[in-house]
Protein backbone atom coordinates (compact mmCIF):
# COMPACT_ATOMS: atom_id res chain seq x y z
CA UNK A 1 0.00 0.00 0.00
CA UNK A 2 0.97 3.25 -0.90
CA UNK A 3 0.74 6.04 1.93
CA UNK A 4 1.63 9.41 1.82
CA UNK A 5 1.38 11.36 5.20
CA UNK A 6 1.30 15.20 5.33
CA UNK A 7 3.11 16.04 8.86
CA UNK A 8 3.72 19.97 9.20
CA UNK A 9 4.23 19.18 12.61
CA UNK A 10 6.63 16.73 12.24
CA UNK A 11 6.65 15.16 16.04
CA UNK A 12 4.17 12.76 16.58
CA UNK A 13 3.42 10.72 13.35
CA UNK A 14 6.92 9.11 13.69
CA UNK A 15 5.59 5.77 15.26
CA UNK A 16 2.69 5.22 13.02
CA UNK A 17 5.41 5.59 9.64
CA UNK A 18 7.68 3.23 11.62
CA UNK A 19 5.26 0.78 11.79
CA UNK A 20 3.65 1.30 8.35
CA UNK A 21 7.35 1.14 6.94
CA UNK A 22 7.82 -2.07 9.05
CA UNK A 23 4.28 -4.43 7.29
CA UNK A 24 5.93 -3.24 3.94
CA UNK A 25 3.78 -0.55 3.31
CA UNK A 26 5.60 2.41 1.08
CA UNK A 27 5.26 5.61 2.81
CA UNK A 28 6.19 9.16 1.98
CA UNK A 29 6.44 11.69 4.41
CA UNK A 30 6.10 15.40 3.57
CA UNK A 31 6.03 17.98 5.30
CA UNK A 32 4.00 20.24 2.95
CA UNK A 33 0.96 19.30 0.34
CA UNK A 34 1.12 19.22 -3.17
CA UNK A 35 -1.36 17.77 -5.87
CA UNK A 36 2.29 15.97 -7.31
CA UNK A 37 3.39 14.98 -3.42
CA UNK A 38 0.56 12.85 -2.89
CA UNK A 39 0.16 11.16 -6.75
CA UNK A 40 -0.74 7.60 -6.55
CA UNK A 41 -1.16 7.45 -3.11
CA UNK A 42 -3.60 5.01 -2.02
CA UNK A 43 -3.81 6.94 1.37
CA UNK A 44 -3.02 10.23 2.55
CA UNK A 45 -2.96 11.14 5.75
CA UNK A 46 -2.96 14.65 7.17
CA UNK A 47 -1.44 15.86 10.39
CA UNK A 48 -2.63 18.16 11.67
CA UNK A 49 -5.83 19.88 10.31
CA UNK A 50 -3.68 23.06 8.68
CA UNK A 51 -3.68 24.99 5.77
CA UNK A 52 -1.80 22.00 3.90
CA UNK A 53 -5.68 20.49 4.31
CA UNK A 54 -7.42 23.08 3.78
CA UNK A 55 -5.72 24.00 0.43
CA UNK A 56 -6.26 20.30 -0.52
CA UNK A 57 -9.76 20.12 0.01
CA UNK A 58 -10.43 22.90 -2.53
CA UNK A 59 -8.84 20.56 -5.24
CA UNK A 60 -10.38 17.84 -7.23
CA UNK A 61 -10.19 14.46 -5.01
CA UNK A 62 -7.50 12.54 -6.44
CA UNK A 63 -9.54 8.98 -7.72
CA UNK A 64 -8.69 5.90 -5.74
CA UNK A 65 -7.42 7.57 -2.82
CA UNK A 66 -8.54 7.35 0.82
CA UNK A 67 -8.29 11.23 2.34
CA UNK A 68 -8.05 10.81 6.41
CA UNK A 69 -7.12 14.12 8.57
CA UNK A 70 -6.66 14.33 12.40
CA UNK A 71 -7.30 16.91 14.40
CA UNK A 72 -5.30 17.62 17.37
CA UNK A 73 -5.94 20.46 19.47
CA UNK A 74 -4.78 23.99 18.51
CA UNK A 75 -5.79 23.54 14.77
CA UNK A 76 -9.18 22.99 16.76
CA UNK A 77 -8.73 26.15 18.66
CA UNK A 78 -7.16 28.47 16.01
CA UNK A 79 -10.62 27.84 13.49
CA UNK A 80 -8.62 26.29 10.84
CA UNK A 81 -10.94 22.58 11.44
CA UNK A 82 -13.49 25.05 10.55
CA UNK A 83 -12.24 26.01 7.12
CA UNK A 84 -12.18 22.56 5.42
CA UNK A 85 -14.50 21.07 2.71
CA UNK A 86 -15.35 18.19 4.55
CA UNK A 87 -16.88 16.24 1.99
CA UNK A 88 -12.91 15.96 0.60
CA UNK A 89 -12.15 14.03 4.26
CA UNK A 90 -13.25 9.92 4.12
CA UNK A 91 -12.59 9.79 7.79
CA UNK A 92 -11.58 12.10 11.01
CA UNK A 93 -9.50 11.42 13.51
CA UNK A 94 -9.19 13.01 16.96
CA UNK A 95 -7.39 11.98 20.02
CA UNK A 96 -10.01 12.30 22.84
CA UNK A 97 -13.74 12.99 23.85
CA UNK A 98 -13.47 16.39 24.97
CA UNK A 99 -11.68 17.14 21.50
CA UNK A 100 -14.61 15.90 19.25
CA UNK A 101 -16.98 17.84 21.41
CA UNK A 102 -14.87 21.13 21.01
CA UNK A 103 -14.91 19.99 17.51
CA UNK A 104 -18.63 19.60 16.89
CA UNK A 105 -18.80 22.61 18.62
CA UNK A 106 -17.02 24.90 16.66
CA UNK A 107 -17.76 23.34 13.44
CA UNK A 108 -20.70 23.19 12.03
CA UNK A 109 -20.23 22.37 8.67
CA UNK A 110 -18.78 19.03 9.54
CA UNK A 111 -21.52 15.89 7.74
CA UNK A 112 -23.45 13.79 9.29
CA UNK A 113 -21.85 10.95 6.98
CA UNK A 114 -18.34 11.83 7.75
CA UNK A 115 -17.03 9.00 10.38
CA UNK A 116 -14.97 10.23 13.02
CA UNK A 117 -13.08 7.98 14.97
CA UNK A 118 -11.20 8.66 18.53
CA UNK A 119 -8.07 7.56 18.82
CA UNK A 120 -6.18 7.90 21.89
CA UNK A 121 -2.50 8.80 21.99
CA UNK A 122 -0.07 5.88 22.11
CA UNK A 123 3.48 5.12 23.22
CA UNK A 124 6.70 2.04 22.21
CA UNK A 125 6.59 0.30 26.15
CA UNK A 126 10.09 -0.93 24.54
CA UNK A 127 11.40 2.91 24.02
CA UNK A 128 10.01 4.31 27.43
CA UNK A 129 11.79 2.37 29.80
CA UNK A 130 10.83 1.99 33.50
CA UNK A 131 13.16 3.81 36.40
CA UNK A 132 11.80 1.46 39.16
CA UNK A 133 13.72 3.31 41.95
CA UNK A 134 13.24 5.20 45.68
CA UNK A 135 12.25 8.79 44.54
CA UNK A 136 14.59 11.55 44.16
CA UNK A 137 14.32 15.28 44.28
CA UNK A 138 14.20 15.98 40.42
CA UNK A 139 10.99 17.47 39.05
CA UNK A 140 10.52 17.59 35.10
CA UNK A 141 8.73 19.84 33.17
CA UNK A 142 8.40 19.69 29.53
CA UNK A 143 7.09 21.80 26.93
CA UNK A 144 7.34 24.50 23.99
CA UNK A 145 7.72 27.97 26.55
CA UNK A 146 4.71 29.47 25.55
CA UNK A 147 1.41 30.83 27.25
CA UNK A 148 -0.65 27.38 26.77
CA UNK A 149 1.48 25.03 28.84
CA UNK A 150 1.88 27.77 31.80
CA UNK A 151 5.77 27.32 32.79
CA UNK A 152 4.70 30.18 35.32
CA UNK A 153 2.35 27.73 36.87
CA UNK A 154 4.95 25.64 37.05
CA UNK A 155 7.44 28.00 39.05
CA UNK A 156 4.73 28.84 41.16
CA UNK A 157 4.17 25.79 42.43
CA UNK A 158 7.72 24.79 42.79
CA UNK A 159 8.63 27.77 44.88
CA UNK A 160 5.92 26.91 47.20
CA UNK A 161 7.28 23.54 47.59
CA UNK A 162 11.09 24.81 48.48
CA UNK A 163 9.26 27.61 50.72
CA UNK A 164 7.75 24.91 52.65
CA UNK A 165 10.78 22.47 52.46
CA UNK A 166 13.79 23.76 51.72
CA UNK A 167 16.08 21.56 53.58
CA UNK A 168 15.67 18.94 50.95
CA UNK A 169 17.75 19.18 47.72
CA UNK A 170 14.52 19.60 44.66
CA UNK A 171 15.32 20.81 41.42
CA UNK A 172 13.38 21.61 38.50
CA UNK A 173 14.16 21.34 35.46
CA UNK A 174 12.49 22.95 32.14
CA UNK A 175 13.15 21.35 28.93
CA UNK A 176 12.10 22.72 25.74
CA UNK A 177 12.48 25.59 23.34
CA UNK A 178 11.52 28.85 22.20
CA UNK A 179 10.22 31.42 24.33
CA UNK A 180 6.95 32.94 22.59
CA UNK A 181 5.67 35.38 22.83
CA UNK A 182 8.80 37.28 24.33
CA UNK A 183 6.87 39.15 27.08
CA UNK A 184 5.50 35.60 28.23
CA UNK A 185 9.31 35.25 29.04
CA UNK A 186 9.98 38.83 30.79
CA UNK A 187 7.21 37.59 33.14
CA UNK A 188 8.91 34.19 34.18
CA UNK A 189 11.91 36.06 34.66
CA UNK A 190 10.40 38.76 36.56
CA UNK A 191 9.29 35.91 38.73
CA UNK A 192 12.47 34.60 39.07
CA UNK A 193 14.56 37.62 40.15
CA UNK A 194 11.79 38.30 42.77
CA UNK A 195 12.60 34.94 44.59
CA UNK A 196 16.43 34.27 44.25
CA UNK A 197 16.09 30.86 45.90
CA UNK A 198 14.06 29.90 43.12
CA UNK A 199 17.07 30.86 40.82
CA UNK A 200 19.12 28.29 42.55
CA UNK A 201 17.34 25.34 42.00
CA UNK A 202 15.62 25.82 38.25
CA UNK A 203 17.29 24.69 35.38
CA UNK A 204 16.74 25.62 31.63
CA UNK A 205 17.36 22.97 29.04
CA UNK A 206 16.87 23.82 25.42
CA UNK A 207 17.50 20.07 24.15
CA UNK A 208 18.45 16.76 24.91
CA UNK A 209 19.07 13.88 22.37
CA UNK A 210 17.55 10.76 24.59
CA UNK A 211 14.58 11.99 26.02
CA UNK A 212 14.19 8.93 27.73
CA UNK A 213 17.09 8.70 29.45
CA UNK A 214 16.92 12.26 30.49
CA UNK A 215 13.40 11.58 32.31
CA UNK A 216 14.92 8.49 34.06
CA UNK A 217 16.78 10.84 36.37
CA UNK A 218 13.55 12.23 37.36
CA UNK A 219 10.93 11.35 39.72
CA UNK A 220 8.22 14.34 38.72
CA UNK A 221 6.60 15.35 36.19
CA UNK A 222 5.27 18.73 36.72
CA UNK A 223 1.97 19.27 33.99
CA UNK A 224 0.80 22.55 34.03
CA UNK A 225 -0.21 23.13 30.82
CA UNK A 226 -4.21 24.89 29.87
CA UNK A 227 -4.80 23.08 27.42
CA UNK A 228 -3.98 19.57 26.34
CA UNK A 229 -5.82 17.20 23.81
CA UNK A 230 -4.13 14.12 25.34
CA UNK A 231 -0.65 15.07 26.32
CA UNK A 232 2.41 12.83 24.86
CA UNK A 233 4.86 13.77 27.95
CA UNK A 234 2.62 12.56 30.70
CA UNK A 235 2.28 9.08 28.69
CA UNK A 236 6.33 8.88 28.18
CA UNK A 237 7.05 10.16 31.83
CA UNK A 238 4.15 7.47 33.51
CA UNK A 239 5.75 4.54 31.12
CA UNK A 240 8.87 5.58 32.69
CA UNK A 241 7.23 5.18 36.24
CA UNK A 242 8.04 8.52 36.93
CA UNK A 243 4.93 10.65 38.89
CA UNK A 244 2.54 12.61 36.78
CA UNK A 245 1.39 15.68 38.16
CA UNK A 246 -1.35 17.17 36.46
CA UNK A 247 -3.30 20.45 35.87
CA UNK A 248 -6.70 19.81 36.27
CA UNK A 249 -7.87 21.46 32.13
CA UNK A 250 -10.59 20.16 30.60
CA UNK A 251 -10.85 16.49 29.52
CA UNK A 252 -8.01 15.30 31.50
CA UNK A 253 -10.28 13.53 34.23
CA UNK A 254 -11.54 11.57 31.33
CA UNK A 255 -8.12 10.68 29.84
CA UNK A 256 -5.74 10.40 33.07
CA UNK A 257 -6.74 8.92 36.78
CA UNK A 258 -7.86 11.54 39.39
CA UNK A 259 -4.97 10.60 41.21
CA UNK A 260 -2.36 12.40 39.36
CA UNK A 261 -4.50 15.27 38.80
CA UNK A 262 -4.50 18.38 40.55
CA UNK A 263 -7.25 21.34 41.13
CA UNK A 264 -5.05 24.09 43.48
CA UNK A 265 -1.67 24.33 43.93
CA UNK A 266 -1.73 23.05 47.44
CA UNK A 267 -3.19 19.86 45.99
CA UNK A 268 -0.34 19.67 43.64
CA UNK A 269 2.70 20.16 46.49
CA UNK A 270 0.94 17.18 48.25
CA UNK A 271 1.32 14.89 45.96
CA UNK A 272 4.86 15.32 45.80
CA UNK A 273 4.63 13.61 49.44
CA UNK A 274 1.84 11.47 48.90
CA UNK A 275 2.16 7.21 47.04
CA UNK A 276 4.85 6.94 44.59
CA UNK A 277 4.32 3.89 43.15
CA UNK A 278 6.02 3.60 39.34
CA UNK A 279 5.03 0.14 38.08
CA UNK A 280 1.73 1.29 38.87
CA UNK A 281 2.20 4.21 36.37
CA UNK A 282 3.60 1.79 33.62
CA UNK A 283 0.90 -0.65 34.17
CA UNK A 284 -1.73 2.28 33.87
CA UNK A 285 -0.02 3.39 30.28
CA UNK A 286 0.11 -0.30 29.26
CA UNK A 287 -3.41 -1.21 29.69
CA UNK A 288 -4.70 1.75 27.95
CA UNK A 289 -2.10 3.97 25.82
CA UNK A 290 0.63 1.45 24.06
CA UNK A 291 1.34 2.08 20.80
CA UNK A 292 -0.07 -0.99 19.72
CA UNK A 293 -3.60 0.19 20.16
CA UNK A 294 -3.01 3.38 18.22
CA UNK A 295 -1.57 1.84 15.12
CA UNK A 296 -4.05 -0.69 15.15
CA UNK A 297 -6.80 1.54 15.21
CA UNK A 298 -4.83 3.62 12.46
CA UNK A 299 -4.68 0.56 10.37
CA UNK A 300 -8.22 -0.31 9.98
CA UNK A 301 -9.06 3.49 9.27
CA UNK A 302 -6.25 3.65 6.52
CA UNK A 303 -7.67 0.40 5.12
CA UNK A 304 -5.05 -1.52 6.27
CA UNK A 305 -5.73 -5.29 7.08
Amino acid sequence: MKICVIDSWGKFMHSPVDHWRALDHEVRVEKHWSPERIEGADAVYFYPVDTNLIHAARTPKPLNTRIIAEAVDIDIYSGHSGAVNWDYVDALVVMAPHMLALLRDKVKSLPDTLPIHVVPGGVDLERWTLVDRLRNYHVAWVGRKWIAKNLFGALQIFNQLIRADPGHPWRLWCLGQRWHPEWWQRHCEAYLEANPALVERVEFVDWVDDVNAWLGTMSYLLQTSFKEAFSYICCESAAKGIKPIIQMTNGMLDIWPKEWIFQTHDEAIEMFYNSYKPSEYRAYVAEHYPLTKRVAALDRIIGIT
